[in-house]
């Protein structure tokens, strides 16, 4: 909410404070000015949480007449427009093979009114000061939170796996998973690369927010290192679940084994946003001294 006045957050949030958000920064909706504010509508998708919240996040392209408005680079202007969840119609979307409990429902918003103060753009100054808000920091904030939950799937899926290999065996051999040296070694190595990937997010992320911290007068490298641990992060832990869910043989491919739910769970979170292979193009060419045009760099 560091986009948005400290009065206006407050109103928001109410008195004690009750803000569940929920919503997209898809641009999918479009806002037309008016006398103090925007009429919006469109249609948004993954907006997890949507059945507990109370307020959504609605990223729409500003339009003027039938075309979208520019910014001084020539990009269209994007805002996002804060509306009461109580304006909005749930659809029904959500029918995933994996992270189902996340209902992340598609929502609709018909012409509604949105009054100036209740819209933001993560372009302009920050309206409230510290790291937290810091422009170039905002990507890493928010999806150290999707690496995280990578891997701790991944984390979980190797626990279950050791339980699991102490008593099963297979249809071929009568010999329990643990006692098999294949097994220990893919054991061994999902534990390697997910200790490797999480200890690289703490640090590099640790770093950047140190960088901010400080005041660092180009924070560049280290939130190229911290935007490199988050997509490596996520497809490391792809990886070590792979390797334990393999080793478990048919035996993970029963419902009643929680390994099929980590499975189907970390392949549909690598495809997120924060997992996208192209932002390996943007952190080199930081790491070689270029600049990205895409935002959060």
């Amino acid at each position: 909410m560091g986009w948005i006045p400290a009065d206006v957050g407050r109103q928001l949030c109410g008195q004690p404070a009750d803000f569940r958000a929920a919503g997209s920064l898809r641009p999918q909706g479009r806002a037309y000015e008016v006398n103090g504010g925007y009429r919006v509508q469109g249609q948004w998708d993954f907006a997890s949480g949507i059945d507990h919240a109370n307020w959504l996040n609605c990223t729409c392209m500003v339009i003027d007449g039938d075309k979208p408005r520019l910014t001084n680079a020539g990009t269209p202007q994007m805002r996002a427009m804060w509306v009461p969840s109580s304006n909005a119609t749930i659809k029904d979307t959500w029918s995933v093979v994996g992270m189902r409990g996340t209902d992340s429902q598609d929502f609709v918003v018909d012409d509604i009114f949105v009054p100036a103060a209740h819209s933001s753009f993560l372009g302009e100054p920050p309206c409230e000061a510290g790291p937290l808000y810091h422009p170039r920091l905002t990507l890493t904030v928010f999806w150290t939170t999707t690496v995280v939950n990578a891997l701790g799937i991944a984390r979980v899926a190797i626990d279950t796996f050791i339980d699991l290999a102490a008593h099963a065996s297979s249809t071929l051999s009568t010999t329990v998973l643990r006692d098999r040296p294949f097994v220990q070694a893919r054991v061994a190595e999902a534990e390697a690369i997910l200790n490797a990937a999480r200890a690289y997010v703490i640090d590099a992320v640790g770093v950047a927010w140190a960088a901010v911290c400080d005041g660092a007068p180009d924070p560049g490298q280290a939130i190229a290192q911290a935007r490199l641990a988050i997509v490596r992060g996520m497809h490391e832990a792809v990886r070590s679940v792979d390797l334990v869910f393999h080793a478990a043989g048919t035996n993970a491919v029963y419902t009643w084994n929680p390994l099929e739910r980590y499975f189907r769970d970390i392949h549909v979170a690598v495809q997120h946003g924060a997992a996208l292979p192209a932002h390996y193009v943007s952190a080199g060419k930081v790491l070689m001294g270029l600049r990205p045009t895409d935002p959060g760099w």
